[in-house]
């Protein structure tokens, strides 16, 4: 019966045993809790990064807002062509003011009395100093016309020969009047290269604006060149009287000789 005292020491042990078994148990809560604890400014961080996203939104209109000074720069209105007195404006003119304004240009050549409008056998050539060309091409026309020759008779109906240069009689037959732009750059009038001659058959082309020349408004005389070159065709200035006139040449036949 001595024995009896130590059954409750035994259950004392337990007692101390199980709460050594607890005691974990609640640490590990106690840890579980401070864990939560320590994610939840975490988690709480994460939306403070979310809602710091949108502020820096504003700060690109600022880098846009220079764009729009551009804008009057590019819509300036562009400068006249004709700005500083470059160009003649020819658009009003009437006839006779567009022909003393065509007979007056002078040419870039920089010789004494050249004309800025000529014609030759190469065409209708237009090179007008700078300061006073056209700010626009001007119409001209071009009255072509054949030039048949023969050579002249005496009296008696015997040809009349010089040892130097032969006389020709000749007669005018309209071939064309077509109209042409010259300017504002220079060049050559596209058509208007005299037609080639042939046999006893020359060509006269008179630039000129306004009415339609006439036959007996032409040259009652045509001299005939001394030479001829390949390109000029032995072509020769002519002076026509009919009012509007700018320049004429006469393309002469080649086989003369033989008329």
């Amino acid at each position: 019966m001595a024995r009896h005292p130590s059954v409750p020491t035994a259950g004392a042990d337990m007692r101390r045993g199980s709460t050594r078994l607890v005691l974990p148990v609640v640490s590990l809560a106690l840890l579980a809790v401070a864990g939560c604890s320590e994610g939840a400014p975490a988690a709480s961080g994460s939306p403070a990064g979310r809602s710091a996203g949108p502020t820096p939104t504003p700060t690109p209109p600022p880098s846009r807002t220079p764009a729009p000074s551009a804008t009057p720069t590019a819509t300036a209105a562009p400068t006249p062509v004709d700005a500083g007195g470059e160009c003649v404006d020819t658009k009003a003119m009437d006839t006779g003011k567009r022909a003393r304004y065509l007979a007056g240009l002078k040419s870039t050549s920089g010789s004494y009395g050249s004309k800025a409008l000529t014609i030759d056998g190469d065409g209708l050539n237009f090179r007008p100093e700078q300061t006073e060309r056209p700010c626009e091409a001007v119409e001209v026309r071009l009255s072509r016309f054949w030039v048949d020759m023969t050579r002249a008779s005496d009296a008696a109906g015997r040809p009349r020969t010089s040892p130097t240069a032969p006389t020709y009689e000749f007669r005018y037959t309209l071939m064309d009047r077509p109209s042409l732009s010259v300017g504002p750059e220079d060049g050559i009038a596209k058509g208007s290269v005299p037609p080639d001659s042939t046999g006893c058959r020359g060509s006269l082309s008179v630039v000129h604006v306004g009415h339609d020349i006439p036959i007996d408004e032409l040259p009652d005389d045509l001299r005939m060149p001394t030479s001829f070159t390949a390109a000029g065709r032995g072509a020769m200035d002519v002076k026509v009287e009919a009012e509007g006139t700018l320049a004429a040449t006469f393309v002469p036949p080649s086989g003369t000789s033989f008329c």
